[in-house]
């Protein structure tokens, strides 16, 4: 208001004397004035802003690290650096703190996590297979012997106790069936046996298989995954263990940003087969399923993930049994819905096979149920 005020008086006591011209430039004399007068203010507003804009970033970053921090120092003293001396070593090598550049050779090393306060440890059977002997070594450095291995070769699971007279720090168990793709998870074991090596990364797929190398669904991650972090522990924002790390996709030998888990729920399921039966039972129905055709899809007006087709049904097995016929499209088992071949393979092998469930089957465009009975595969 004082500003223009100011241009009022100029202008309007100026006039009689000053030409038009004149007058003009005066106007802009004042504008260009008060443009310089308000530019240093601006410049503040601005860099206000951007300070603003930085000390929020800052503070959501910090945020970050320190869930980052709270969930390695949860899971941390439950992972263990895994010494399986091979059987043709020395005797003589049984000091973990020997561990080096020439005695490396002489054992497997991996990871392992502490999933009871028993001592209950698991780890991969890749790790471990063939040892004559098993080490470990705790965050806090000490170090026990593991006995009573039990192993199941086809997951690259295996569970061992370790031998101590106190009580253990296990790991707290989450929810790997509630991992979305994009979540933040964290690896935590022994790469190039670097003890309690902690790398970043997300989910980056659900539900891959490597079939030629193990059975069963993994989760994919691109957490940094290195020789050593296998039987290492993967795990949520949260600090619990969702997975177990076990395998890279890899063209050098090294990361290449490709890791895999074995997720918990199915660790959980495999650990409690080999403590309870020294094995692992499978169930089968006694067919081979693929993937919907997508003229078939397109026919049925369904999606090619509303089930599975039966390709194939073995004879006097449980599928011939209850009446699945070749053609028929599998929608779900029990209260699970079925939406690929690789889903079907994993709900079924963990079903008890001392009961049977409703099947929902789709057969020339009619829903039907059916019961199934599922058998223990032979070994």
């Amino acid at each position: 208001m004082k500003i223009a005020k100011i241009r009022m008086f100029q202008t309007d006591c100026l006039r009689p004397c000053l030409s038009p011209f004149h007058r003009l430039r005066l106007r802009a004399i004042v504008v260009v004035a008060i443009a310089i007068a308000v530019l240093p203010y601006a410049r503040l507003l601005g860099q206000t802003d951007a300070s603003r804009d930085l000390e929020g970033a800052k503070s959501q970053a910090r945020g970050i690290a320190l869930a980052f921090s709270a969930a390695s120092s949860k899971m941390m003293p439950s992972v263990v650096t895994v010494l399986a001396k091979r059987k043709d070593v020395d005797e003589t090598l049984d000091d973990l703190d020997l561990l080096n550049e020439d005695s490396a050779s002489d054992f497997n090393i991996g990871s392992g996590v502490i999933i009871s306060e028993n001592g209950l440890c698991v780890t991969n059977n890749h790790v471990i297979q063939g040892a004559k002997s098993i080490r470990v070594r705790l965050a806090d450095g000490r170090a026990f012997m593991g006995a009573d291995v039990r192993t199941d070769p086809s997951s690259d699971l295996a569970v061992f106790k370790i031998v101590s007279e106190e009580p253990l720090p296990a790991a707290t168990q989450g929810d790997s069936d509630g991992l979305n793709i994009g979540d933040w998870v964290l690896a935590i074991g022994s790469p190039f046996a670097l003890d309690q090596t902690v790398s970043v990364g997300i989910i980056s797929s659900k539900g891959r298989t490597m079939r030629r190398m193990l059975e069963g669904q993994l989760l994919q991650t691109d957490a940094t995954i290195n020789p050593g972090n296998s039987g290492g522990a993967l795990l949520d924002i949260n600090g619990d263990l969702v997975g177990i790390n076990t395998l890279i996709s890899t063209t050098s030998g090294q990361f290449q940003g490709v890791g895999f888990a074995i997720p918990m729920r199915r660790v959980q399921w495999i650990t409690k087969e080999l403590t309870e039966n020294g094995k692992v039972r499978r169930a089968r129905l006694g067919l081979v399923t693929n993937k919907i055709p997508q003229d078939l899809a397109r026919e049925l007006k369904i999606t090619v993930r509303s089930g599975v087709y039966v390709s194939r049904v073995s004879a006097d097995m449980p599928a011939e049994k209850c009446g699945i016929q070749i053609g028929d499209i599998i929608m779900a088992i029990g209260d699970q819905k079925v939406q690929t071949p690789d889903d079907f393979r994993t709900m079924i092998e963990q079903l008890p096979a001392d009961r049977s469930y409703p099947i929902q089957i789709l057969r020339d465009g009619a829903t039907m149920t059916l019961e199934i009975q599922p058998v223990v595969q032979k070994e």
